[in-house]
C-alpha cells in the first residue's frame, strides 16, 4: 500500500532522509544496500527517503526518480535494468574494464584467482555489480604478489567465502 510518494502511509515513524552521490554504477548506498537510479544522474547529489519498507530517491528538484522495496541485506543490489547505462560506464572510466578482461587478468594470476573472480562475476544477476570487488581483489597482486593472491583465492574458495574481505583477511594474516 504505497502512496503516490512511494513511502508507506502505515509507517509509525517518519521517513529518514539522507543525501548521497550517485556512483558510477548508477547506484546509491543506504545502510549497506545499493539502490539503482537512472544512469543520467551519475555524479549527481540525490536525496534518499527511507521508510521501513520503501526507498525513494529524489533528484535535486525533489522529484522521485526511483522507488525500490527496502533491503536490509548488507551489500544487496536492488537494480532496475533500465537504470543502467546502455554502455555501462566502467568503474575505471578510461579503462574499459569488463568481465572478460577481469577473468583474463585473474587467469594470469592463477587458477584459483580465475575461479574466484569467475564465481563473483557469475553470482551477480548484473555482472557489473561485481566489478569493483573483483578489481579490488586483483589489485592485491600488486602488493602481495601473484602466488600469494592465488593462494588466498584458493583459501576463500575452500571455505566457500567468495569475497574481497576473505581474501584480504587471509593475506593480512599470512603476512
Amino acid at each position: 500500500m504505497h502512496s503516490d510518494h512511494g513511502y508507506d502511509q502505515l509507517n509509525l515513524f517518519p521517513p529518514v532522509l539522507a543525501v548521497r552521490k550517485v556512483g558510477i554504477n548508477s547506484h546509491v548506498a543506504f545502510l549497506g544496500a545499493y539502490y539503482s537510479v537512472p544512469h543520467d544522474l551519475y555524479k549527481s547529489m540525490v536525496i534518499v527517503r527511507a521508510s521501513q519498507s520503501v526507498i525513494d530517491i529524489l533528484d535535486s528538484n525533489g522529484r522521485c526518480v526511483a522507488s525500490h522495496a527496502r533491503s536490509y541485506k548488507k551489500n544487496d543490489y536492488i537494480t532496475v535494468p533500465s537504470h543502467m547505462s546502455p554502455y555501462y560506464i566502467s568503474f575505471f572510466e578510461s579503462g574499459n574494464y569488463d568481465g572478460a578482461m577481469l577473468r583474463k587478468w585473474a587467469k594470469n594470476i592463477g587458477g584459483n584467482s580465475f575461479k574466484l573472480i569467475d564465481q563473483m562475476l557469475s553470482n551477480k544477476s548484473i555482472e557489473e555489480h561485481a566489478y569493483k570487488s573483483c578489481m579490488a581483489i586483483l589489485q592485491l597482486s600488486k602488493k602481495h604478489g601473484a602466488k600469494r593472491l592465488n593462494d588466498a583465492c584458493g583459501f576463500a574458495l575452500s571455505v566457500n567465502r567468495i569475497s574481497f574481505y576473505t581474501v584480504r583477511k587471509f593475506l593480512s594474516g599470512a603476512s
